[in-house]
């Protein structure tokens, strides 16, 4: 089998095997089953070829010449089916065939003109020779061939205008393939012409001229099909530059080559070295240590000789990278990217989507017209992106073979106008999409162009994971300082340096202090009582809470605002400390009302207990009227005159006790704890409650036997809530019940404003006032000593409320056990005086 035979099959071979390759990657497709009828014409072709070298007659011979003859004219054809079928890929196969019948007619007279004497009389069999390497057919044409061969010059010069026109007006993936189509002819014949030139010249011989032919077929069908049936094809341009980098790559490394062994020989003959291995090594050596460098300048040269619209990759990365690092916000993020796209890959829209839910929402558009765009998680193309995690190109799925998935998928790309669509995956999962239209200039988003997107997304991921982080911080700030300012209370942050960080509205109002004058300031220029609270707490690193202060003017000692405070200790994510943070609120006014409404209980006490001692005082006067109604008719009884005198003095002082003590009582005064006996407070305030007692024959019993009773407190406040406490003890009686009133020393937890979560047991007195009156139900014991809580129709609510107030006053606790039907029993806890202290 000669050289000619060899190439023959060789390129029947691989030609059917790419026919196939391509016909199976989507077969429902008119383009892939034009190119299979494409590389089928070129295979019979071949095939009528090493037939006619085969044939056992000069007739078969002939007969077969004429059928590759025929096969030959059939390529212009099925190249122009190709182009047709490219052009308009809605069309079915029949109509693109219909729609090339002119050609399909034009070859069928072909056919009829090839099996004439006119186009061929005769073929000859040669045996086999040394410049052929194998038999060979010698055929005799008649003088029709150059009708054949104005055919062939008429074809190319129609598919050449043809193939121009529909570059000029289409885009994205039918212009790539139209493309691919042009650049496979004009590579297969350059390939096939130069080598069929050149090959004679170098090696003396036309026997290695069939394989330059094979070649060139294998060089157009590859290309072709590379163009038809990749999913992520590289630009035409791309492809272009590479073939010249490698033609410069290998023109250079031949006559690098031999120019080192001419060297070597040289220098061989010289020394009169006879063997010439060495030279070979020697020049295989340079040329393999010299291929990496040179192949990046030529790639550079090939770069410039033949300029592209193509991205700048790694100018275009560190765009994205200053972009990334400047832009801390999402609407900016988004706009400077989607700008950059535009400009780095010619994109017509660019559409970002960002995750919210079940959903992928638009949440930025650049040249598009929609204003609105929601895909659902389970939409085919998004689980298409999710798993393939690359680039999703129309002009892809228009070549693979379909699936219901990429089906749906192609519909929803051409029903939103969509070219490329990107996934930004965050931590492995899909938290945006970017959507790109199709380029300004009609071509398509090649696989380098795809590559540096998902890139560049890949980058965005952590850019916009970052901003909308920023984001929500800023937004926080905002948040925080508005509520800050906002705040009914004063909050100051102090550093662990005692300096002023944080200094609200509120905060501002109580102290009287500017916040520039206060922001960066010392501690020290704030009133006393809150740098008291600040140092304590920066120096233990704990706070406090609930303390009660009062704040002066700085020019005087006038009270400017009564506050209570908490304060706590901060400490950041590395358990560093930060500093103190004291929260106030301004109790002036509340502290002014709390005063109002006890001067209001108490008057209406007050007013409870006159009714009540009107009949106390009534008795003496009615003794006293005795006495004065008998005076003019026994004046001159001696006896009777002492006895008078003495009894009205009596009464009289009896009468002065009475109104003093109810003054006392009635007297507004502000809180001022002293040392004080609790038990003598309880016994003057029970005497005061005698006569309500025994209008509703209530028995009280007094059962105080605590062996200490010196507290600080302030008598009258006492008093108050003591009569409180007895009062709803009287209405919750019916007649013939019974009041106890005792007090014990115990021990009990107090909390305090340090560490309110961890209380203090301290030694305290123990008032408890029971009662057998109707109890009080489970629900409203929670609320009993709530302001303007009540369960009687007539009743303020005020009372109970006032009474806990003043307990607190006095730093002591009150507590409520009761039962419907069974009564009730106040427990009210209060810290004894320490040792040494004086008692009132």
């Amino acid at each position: 089998m000669g050289a000619a035979e060899i190439a023959i099959l060789g390129t029947l071979f691989v030609d059917s095997i790419l026919g196939l390759i391509v016909y199976f990657t989507n077969r429902k497709r008119v383009v892939n089953q034009q190119f299979l009828l494409f590389t089928a014409g070129v295979a019979l072709w071949q095939l009528s070829g090493w037939y006619a070298l085969q044939a056992p007659s000069s007739e078969h011979a002939a007969t077969a010449i004429r059928f590759a003859s025929v096969f030959a004219a059939l390529i212009p054809t099925s190249c122009h089916l190709l182009r047709l079928s490219i052009k308009y890929q809605n069309m079915s196969f029949l109509a693109v065939m219909q729609k090339g019948s002119g050609f399909l007619l034009i070859n069928l007279i072909t056919t009829i003109f090839c099996f004439t004497s006119f186009f061929l009389k005769s073929a000859t069999m040669k045996v086999a020779d040394v410049a052929f390497n194998g038999a060979h057919v010698e055929p005799e044409y008649g003088n029709g061939l150059a009708l054949y061969a104005i055919y062939f010059l008429f074809s190319g010069i129609g598919l050449i205008v043809a193939f121009k026109r529909d570059l000029q007006q289409l885009r994205g993936s039918q212009k790539s393939e139209l493309a691919f189509v042009v650049l496979g002819a004009t590579v297969a014949l350059s390939v096939g012409t130069t080598l069929s030139l050149s090959i004679p010249l170098i090696a003396g011989t036309s026997q290695f001229v069939p394989f330059s032919n094979a070649l060139s077929i294998i060089t157009l069908v590859s290309t072709i099909g590379y163009g038809i049936a990749t999913q992520r094809i590289l630009g035409i341009l791309t492809i272009i530059r590479r073939i010249f980098a490698y033609t410069l790559l290998c023109l250079y490394l031949v006559v690098l080559y031999l120019c080192v062994w001419f060297a070597l020989f040289f220098i061989s003959e010289r020394l009169s070295i006879s063997s010439l291995l060495p030279a070979h090594v020697v020049a295989t050596l340079v040329v393999a240590f010299s291929m990496a460098p040179v192949h990046g300048r030529l790639q550079k040269v090939a770069d410039k000789l033949i300029p592209s619209k193509l991205i700048d990759i790694p100018g275009t990365i560190k765009m994205a990278g200053d972009i990334f690092q400047s832009v801390t916000t999402l609407d900016a993020l988004c706009s400077q990217f989607s700008v950059l796209l535009i400009k780095a890959l010619g994109a017509e829209h660019v559409r970002m989507l960002s995750a919210t839910g079940k959903n992928f929402r638009l949440s930025y558009e650049l040249g598009s017209h929609y204003e609105t765009m929601e895909l659902m998680q389970e939409t085919p193309l998004i689980k298409l992106i999710k798993t393939s995690k690359e680039p999703v190109s129309r002009d892809s799925l228009i070549r693979v073979r379909e699936t219901p998935q990429s089906v749906a998928s192609l519909q929803i790309m051409l029903e939103y106008d969509i070219s490329v669509a990107t996934g930004v995956f965050s931590k492995g999962d899909l938290s945006g999409i970017v959507l790109l239209g199709a380029k300004n200039d009609g071509r398509i988003y090649d696989k380098t162009e795809q590559d540096a997107l998902q890139i560049l997304c890949n980058q965005l991921a952590v850019a916009l994971e970052n901003a909308r982080l920023y984001t929500e911080m800023q937004d926080s700030k905002i948040r925080n300082e508005i509520m800050l300012d906002q705040l009914v209370s004063g909050v100051i942050v102090a550093s662990p340096e005692r300096k002023i960080a944080l200094f609200n509205h509120e905060a501002q109002r109580i102290t009287d202090i500017d916040e520039h004058g206060a922001i960066g300031e010392s501690i020290d220029v704030l009133p006393r009582p809150i740098i008291h609270a600040l140092d304590a707490t920066l120096e233990k690193q704990v706070g406090v809470r609930n303390v009660d202060a009062t704040l002066f003017t700085q020019d005087s000692e006038e009270e400017s605002a009564s506050i209570r405070m908490g304060s706590a200790f901060l400490f950041g994510h590395d358990s560093k400390p930060v500093g103190a943070l004291l929260v106030f609120t301004d109790m002036t006014e509340l502290k002014s009302l709390e005063e109002q409404v006890r001067r209001s209980d108490q008057l209406s006490s007050v007013g409870t207990l006159a009714a009540g001692m009107a009949h106390e005082i009534k008795n003496p006067l009615v003794t006293i009227k005795t006495f004065t109604q008998l005076l003019p008719k026994r004046y001159a009884d001696e006896d009777f005159r002492e006895d008078f005198a003495s009894l009205v003095a009596h009464e009289v002082e009896r009468i002065d006790s009475i109104v003093n003590e109810l003054l006392s009582f009635s007297k507004p005064a502000k809180p001022h704890l002293i040392p004080m006996n609790l038990h003598e407070t309880v016994e003057q305030t029970l005497k005061l409650m005698s006569e309500q007692l025994s209008q509703k024959n209530i028995a009280l019993k007094n059962t105080c036997r605590a062996g200490k009773a010196a507290i600080l407190g302030d008598a009258r406040l006492l008093s108050q809530a003591l009569v409180n406490l007895v009062l709803n003890a009287i209405e919750a009686i019916d007649d013939g019940g019974h009041i106890t009133v005792g007090s014990i020393n115990c021990m009990h937890l107090f909390a305090t404003g340090a560490k309110p979560g961890n209380p203090i047991a301290k030694n305290c007195i123990r008032l408890q006032v029971s009662d057998t009156g109707a109890g009080i139900a489970q629900e409203s014991l929670q609320k009993i000593f709530d302001p303007f809580f009540t369960s009687k129709s007539d009743g303020t609510g005020m009372g109970l409320s006032v009474s806990h107030g003043i307990i607190r006053e006095h730093h002591g606790v009150i507590e409520v056990e009761s039962e419907p039907e069974k009564g009730s029993t106040f427990y009210i806890y209060i810290p004894l005086l320490e040792e040494g202290g004086a008692i009132a």
